[in-house]
């Protein structure tokens, strides 16, 4: 079994000691979401329902352009998607003879007391935060007007009636009850872990801890990581302009900053300007997602962006298909 630095065949940035390729496979795609509407996203889900069609892909991707660092989420056992994905993975590797490495991304399970933090709630807690350092409006806008918030089923609908009182953001009595639950964080773990993990991300309700004040909880999970399996870690963000300063002021310990950068702006928050401003400052290596805006950019402006302009030197991509491999790893 060849392991995935020597197969590798694009440039490694080395990330607190672990080398990654410059172009790392998103796996969205793999789990049918396009962050083009709904019928794209059927057209995603019945394409790799078929697990040939998965496995051919990754395998392809690994052999021609020597891509061998994949994107993945936590393995939900009720998701079929996603049982498919790491089965797939699984194959995969059996069949180029390639250990692929992957960075699994894991949702944080916040409590408040016995309940579970309210996605709608969590973010209208973080539209109160940022219309202190941000035009109301303007910023009622993005959130409401964001292509890639837009894919959420329902989101701007309910949003919007968040937005008129019909929930509330999180108290700072509420944020002070706030608590992660390890045993199903550490279930999700072992799930993972015979694969070959080389980065752990957590996923961006580290905006969440950040913006709240709450980043002794971040720091907590961070430390009971390292002592469970000593992997580095990389936080993940959305709301970049927001969460990156605050962490590097705090200096939480971590490896990277999963964050999108694309030159629409899409899920760049509080504002492109602000997230650009925070990424650019960052004293961490910087993961780019979201780089094609989920399609809506050219490809070749979609890596110039992230590579030549922000001086991005890693960057997760979604591909769907064998032509798209072929363009974009081209392109990048």
């Amino acid at each position: 079994m060849q392991d995935y630095i020597s197969a590798c065949r694009l440039p490694m940035i080395r990330v607190n000691g672990v080398l990654l390729p410059k172009l790392i496979l998103g796996h969205l795609p793999f789990l049918g979401e396009s962050y083009q509407g709904e019928l794209k996203n059927k057209e995603y889900a019945a394409r790799f329902s078929k697990i040939e069609n998965t496995i051919s892909l990754m395998s392809f991707i690994v052999k021609e352009y020597g891509v061998t660092v994949f994107a993945a989420s936590a393995y939900i056992e009720d998701n079929r998607l996603s049982k498919l994905y790491f089965q797939a993975l699984k194959e995969a590797i059996d069949r180029t003879g390639i250990n692929i490495a992957i960075i699994p991304c894991f949702r944080l399970p916040l409590f408040i007391g016995e309940t579970p933090v309210d996605d709608y709630r969590r973010w209208l807690t973080y539209f109160q935060i940022e219309k202190s350092v941000c035009e109301e409006d303007e910023l009622r806008k993005k959130y409401l007007t964001d292509p890639i918030l837009l894919c959420r089923r329902g989101w701007k609908i309910k949003f919007e009636s968040a937005l008129k009182g019909h929930l509330k953001p999180y108290s700072p009595e509420e944020i002070n009850k706030l608590s992660v639950n390890y045993s199903i964080l550490s279930l999700e773990l072992r799930k993972v872990m015979s694969f070959n993990p080389v980065l752990i991300e957590l996923g961006s309700e580290t905006d969440f801890l950040a913006m709240t004040g709450r980043l002794d909880v971040l720091s907590d999970i961070i430390e009971w990581l390292k002592i469970n399996i000593d992997k580095p870690v990389a936080i993940g963000v959305h709301h970049a302009g927001m969460t990156v300063p605050l962490i590097e002021e705090e200096k939480i310990e971590c490896s990277a900053y999963i964050t999108p950068i694309n030159k629409m702006g899409a899920l760049m928050l509080p504002n492109k300007h602000k997230a650009l401003e925070a990424i650019k400052a960052a004293n961490k290596p910087i993961i780019a997602i979201k780089p094609l805006a989920g399609g809506r950019i050219n490809p070749i402006e979609a890596f110039k962006f992230v590579f030549k302009e922000v001086k991005c030197e890693l960057c997760m991509v979604g591909l769907a298909s064998k032509y798209e491999a072929q363009k974009d790893i081209e392109i990048a």
